[in-house]
């Protein structure tokens, strides 16, 4: 994976659409070229807070002209503020447990995390593709026949059940959607984790993924053991420190998610 500055600006030109480079630039359409010909120059964009903040607040804009922009684009300008708002940081508001947050005194290596480029838009994907869920179904052959079994992205392990449905060329793809899905959960709806894969639910995502993951603790430790090892069958697909350490990147999801997304409310996803 491609992780310099020039080739994640790019792939921030291929998700943002013509009016979200249009709210970018304060609704001056001779800019807008100008950014598709130069996309780093969003990503300075986006790291000037005034610049973020009006992407964050543009529901509340009068003129509705920023009423169209894109997931991507909401949810970079929530990555890219919460990341700068932490330099200079000593400490961090974290969640020990549901509904539990203390101060964790690891302020500049989440801020060192936040800064690379990469992980950015990484977070920022991730929390686009969640917009809104994929789901389906599976026919499986049991000992009464075949069998129609439903599954959606954030139940993870029938979504680990599809490793043995798809071919070897395509397993990446759903360790990588079982990793994501794992950080979601951890970062943004840790309540609604721990109400799904409390008790014995470490014992039900072990079997449906054949991997040995910690026995005990937090489901949201849990859920960052099991991101971090699905991301490790991505082949690539994943920036290396985010699989290195995805306590990190969940760090940084839920400070983005308390600021920006749901706040203090608990709720759980649809």
């Amino acid at each position: 994976m491609d992780t310099s500055r020039d080739a994640v600006a790019r792939r921030y030109g291929e998700h943002l659409t013509d009016r979200d480079l249009l709210a970018l630039t304060d609704d001056h359409p001779d800019q807008v070229d100008a950014l598709r010909r130069r996309p780093e120059l969003v990503l300075d964009l986006l790291d000037r807070p005034a610049v973020a903040d009006a992407v964050l607040t543009a529901a509340h804009d009068e003129g509705e002209r920023f009423r169209y922009v894109s997931p991507f684009l909401v949810f970079a300008a929530a990555v890219h503020r919460a990341s700068g708002s932490l330099v200079g940081q000593a400490a961090v508001v974290d969640r020990t447990a549901p509904r539990s947050r203390l101060p964790i005194l690891d302020g500049p290596v989440i801020a060192a995390f936040a800064a690379e480029p990469a992980h950015r838009l990484f977070l920022a994907e991730l929390l686009a593709s969640y917009a809104r869920l994929a789901s389906g179904v599976v026919w499986r052959r049991g000992e009464r026949g075949w069998q129609r079994r439903r599954w959606d992205e954030l139940d993870l392990p029938r979504l680990a059940e599809l490793l043995a449905e798809v071919p070897p060329e395509s397993q990446p793809g759903v360790w990588r959607r079982i990793g994501d899905g794992a950080l979601f959960l951890a970062g943004v709806y840790p309540e609604y984790a721990e109400r799904t894969y409390g008790d014995r639910g470490t014992a039900r995502l072990q079997r449906a993924t054949g991997l040995h993951l910690r026995g005990e603790g937090p489901v949201g430790e849990l859920l960052e053991d099991l991101a971090g090892r699905a991301y490790r069958q991505t082949r690539g697909a994943v920036p290396p420190r985010v699989v290195e350490s995805p306590q990190s990147a969940r760090r940084l999801l839920t400070i983005v998610a308390d600021r920006y997304l749901h706040r203090d409310a608990v709720v759980g996803p649809s």
